[in-house]
């Protein structure tokens, strides 16, 4: 199909939905019962993408008040957020920020300094309401019906979110795990860059969303094969998500590699800059790609508390420096002391990690019985893995007692 028949296929839909939602008004036969509410079968006439919901990590407090369990005393090491929470300069700038005024629409303030940062212009930088915000954002702009999108997985489900409310195809490449002596398990997810233009080549996707380091496995893209892809699919736009780049040494883009024309960077602040509860992320791309997401986003999109937190945090380079710190250490004791208890662990360039459980459902009762909330990885295609990210020490030690009940329990046959 054409990008001009897309077109005209999107028009006839939204002429369609049109002519029938006037149908309805009008007391035709729209299916409509006396109070107002439509027969069961009455949805099919609006043709609605119906993605299922993503699943995500963190405390789903409604889950597990229906087992009995106090969310407080639950530690939570299923989200990857930052050990030291939020700055206290953050939870003062949100709290002293104008709620009864609109925000500036575009988050100008906010743009120059993330601009400034990574050596951009600020038209190239567009602020988010979280980086799911803009994926879904992305996916609507990118594509149309019946494009491809490719994704190297397993990865975060809003790819799949995204591009199904755009009506467009998902396709995965998966990583799979391969031997590393460097790790104490021996063993890492790892990224294979021909098979993965073997797939770009094959399926030409309009869009290829790259989560580096992944999510959940923490595998990285070099840097060189991502330019190479760049360089290579000219016609794809290349999504690199680096919501969990803070642990890496090396920069996985210049701002020269922008100008190639075909590399949109996400980042998030809501994981080591610990601003979950107020979403906020931030897209760079070049100038053409960037003015077309910030023409698509909603005005406002970025509410004023999160936008003066987002300042605020930008001067707390020492901080950040300590939750990664922190969280580097945690992950590799962790893993050390997990290993030692017989489960094999990943290597991970991010700072969480996953570990090979058997039944990861199981493994996720044991360990919430015991006052820990992990990932059970079954959503990613990986039922026999978990993923944790670590707290504070003394929380850690937590998380290996529990580890060690899930032990006791698979030697006696408890869960497998």
């Amino acid at each position: 199909m054409s990008r001009m028949q897309s077109d005209d296929r999107r028009g006839r839909v939204s002429r369609d939905l049109g002519g029938q939602t006037r149908g309805a008004a009008s007391g035709g036969s729209g299916g409509e019962t006396r109070d107002g509410g439509h027969q069961a079968g009455s949805r099919a006439r609006w043709p609605f993408p119906e993605p299922a919901p993503a699943v995500h990590g963190g405390v789903d407090e409604g889950e597990l008040r229906s087992q009995g369990i106090d969310p407080a005393a639950i530690v939570d090491f299923s989200s990857n957020q930052s050990p030291l929470g939020a700055a206290p300069s953050a939870r003062a700038a949100a709290a002293g920020a104008v709620l009864d005024a609109y925000p500036d629409r575009n988050a100008e303030g906010l743009v120059a300094a993330l601009a400034e940062r990574h050596g951009v212009t600020a038209v190239q930088v567009v602020a988010g309401n979280g980086s799911t915000e803009l994926i879904r954002l992305i996916a609507q702009i990118a594509l149309l019906p019946d494009d491809v999108a490719l994704s190297l997985a397993p990865s975060f489900g809003e790819y799949e979110v995204g591009t199904r409310l755009a009506r467009a195809r998902f396709e995965e490449v998966r990583l799979e795990p391969a031997h590393d002596a460097s790790t104490s398990s021996g063993r890492r997810f790892v990224y294979d860059h021909q098979r993965f233009a073997a797939a770009v080549a094959r399926l030409r996707p309009r869009l290829c969303w790259i989560c580096s380091p992944n999510n959940p496995t923490g595998a990285v893209l070099p840097p060189d094969d991502l330019e190479r892809s760049l360089r290579d699919f000219p016609d794809t736009l290349f999504v690199l998500d680096e919501a969990y780049c803070d642990l890496l040494s090396d920069a996985q883009w210049t701002p020269a590699t922008l100008d190639l024309g075909n590399l949109l960077v996400l980042r998030s602040m809501t994981k080591l800059w610990g601003l979950a509860g107020l979403r906020l992320g931030y897209a760079i791309a070049n100038v053409a790609v960037a003015d077309a997401l910030r023409r698509a986003k909603p005005p406002w999109n970025v509410n004023a508390c999160a936008q003066a937190a987002g300042l605020a945090v930008l001067c707390e380079d020492d901080r950040h420096a300590d939750a990664v710190d922190l969280l580097r250490r945690g992950r590799d004791e962790l893993a050390a002391a997990i290993a030692a208890l017989g489960f094999p662990v990943s290597g991970s360039a991010a700072g969480f990690f996953l570990i090979e459980v058997g039944d990861s459902a199981a493994a996720r009762r044991v360990l919430l019985a015991h006052g820990c909330l992990i990932r059970d990885c079954t959503s990613f295609g990986l039922p026999h893995h978990v993923r944790v990210s670590p707290r504070h020490p003394e929380q850690n030690r937590r998380l290996i007692e529990g580890f060690a009940a899930l032990a006791g329990s698979m030697r006696d046959g408890g869960t497998s």
